[in-house]
């Protein structure tokens, strides 16, 4: 099963993630894949993924394939200083990792440590990618209300 990263009105992704899980992290910065992000899910595939740097204080966990589709993208953009800037530190903050044969994907513990995860991690399922948050953080960014814009649900479910 190839991840397939195309999506228009007549075709949906053929993989999206979404939900939220959290697992522990073990002394070397292992932790288990949910099972129902693993691509393939049953079928075995070669996995690969890129930890980068997220948004909003969170990393990043993308399928490889999405992550240089999406590097390659940003690329486009108008050529100078800022662009290349912006390309080095996404490039020097990403490492490609693969799943073990028990499903754990191994992140540095100091990669982690500056998103203050160290014990737990929540994986949130966003579409194409995958967050890592430390689930402290989260709560707080989440702080307030847990009730999705109307405008947003709106579109969503039109």
């Amino acid at each position: 099963m190839d991840f397939d990263t195309t999506a228009n009105e007549n075709k949906a992704p053929a993989f999206t993630f979404h939900g939220s899980y959290t697992r522990a992290v073990d002394a070397k910065g292992r932790f288990a894949l949910p099972f129902r992000f693993r691509q393939g899910g049953s079928v075995p595939v070669e996995e690969k993924y890129v930890v980068s740097q997220g948004a909003d204080g969170s990393l990043s966990l993308l399928p490889y394939a999405v992550w240089i589709s999406n590097f390659h993208r940003m690329r486009q953009g108008e050529a100078g200083p800022a662009l290349r800037a912006n390309m080095r530190k996404m490039s020097l903050a990403s490492t490609v990792v693969e799943p073990d044969s028990q499903g754990r994907v191994a992140v540095s513990v100091e990669t982690l440590a500056a998103c203050g995860i160290t014990k737990k991690i929540t994986v949130v399922g966003m579409g194409n990618y995958m967050e890592l948050w430390d689930a402290d953080s989260l709560a707080q960014l989440n702080a307030g209300s847990d009730q999705v814009d109307s405008g947003f649900m709106d579109e969503f479910y039109r």
